[in-house]
Formats: structure tokens, sequence, C-alpha cells
């Protein structure tokens, strides 16, 4: 029973982790005047930054999300001016992309917001619970990595 208990706390715990972050990266966006961009969207013109081929397939590789809805939110990114999209020229089916200088100010606050996140995290525990932590976010990426969600759910546990 015990188990079940400490199952659901940390359910809770992960899901509100999640609302939270979403809401306090758009927070931290605003109080630098970056309103018209989500924290998805600069998640995403982060990525775009740190990969030297921004085709649109890596990036939607790297995100995990098919290629029509990365098309979406770029196709956004582009009307607003954070993003340039071409074709490649010894390849015509492949689109890349770049940044345009409009969106460095918007890359640079997401670093930070991450930055201090993990650094405010990581110098309030001991050196082993930093370890564990580690630890356990790889296992996390590992669990999700291994295609759990193609039948490797227990319903029952719900």
């Amino acid at each position: 029973m015990e188990y079940n208990v400490t199952s659901q706390s940390i359910r809770n715990l992960f899901f509100e982790f999640q609302s939270n972050l979403m809401f306090y990266e758009r927070k931290f966006l605003k109080k630098f005047q970056i309103n018209d961009i989500t924290p998805n969207e600069a998640k995403i013109l982060h990525l775009i930054g740190t990969l030297e081929n921004k085709s649109m397939s890596e990036i939607a590789d790297k995100l995990k999300v098919t290629y029509g809805t990365l098309s979406t939110t770029i196709n956004s990114l582009v009307k607003k001016g954070y993003l340039i999209r071409t074709r490649h020229k010894p390849d015509r089916r492949v689109i890349v992309l770049y940044l345009t200088k409009k969106c460095t100010d918007i890359i640079k606050r997401h670093e930070i917001f991450h930055f201090e996140l993990i650094n405010q995290l990581i110098t309030s525990l001991s050196r082993e619970k930093v370890i564990i932590l580690s630890e356990i976010l790889s296992k996390l990426n590992q669990i999700i990595n291994t295609n759990f969600c193609e039948g490797n759910i227990n319903e029952e546990n719900k």
C-alpha cells in the first residue's frame, strides 16, 4: 500500500513540476517583454541555434514530433520574423531553417532561465543527491525512449 501512496505523490509532483515549468517559463519571458513567443517556440528556437544541420526533419526528430506539427510552429515563427525558411540548394526537398537576429535575446533568456533553475537545484543539494538526481533523470529518459508507450504500460495501475 505504501508504494501506491508514494507512486501517486511522485506522479502529482511530476505533473505539478511540468505545469509550473510552462507557467514560469512564460512569465520569465514576459518579464523581458518577450510576449509573442510561447515556451515551446523558445525551445524550438534554442534547438535550432544549437544544431549544425537545421533541417526540418532533423528538428522534428530531436523534438519527437511529426513534421506537420513542427511545420505549424515554424510557420508561426517565420511570420513573427524569428526564422528564415529556405530550400537546401543541393536537395530542394530539404527545408533548412536559419535564425534571425530578432531571436537572439529570446534564446539567451531561455538559456538563462534553465541554467538558473538547474543551478539553484544542484546548489541546494549534496553532491550525492545531485548524482542520484542525474541517475534518476537518465533512467526516466531511458524508460521513455524505449517505446514504453508501445504496450509496456500496465493499464491496471492508472
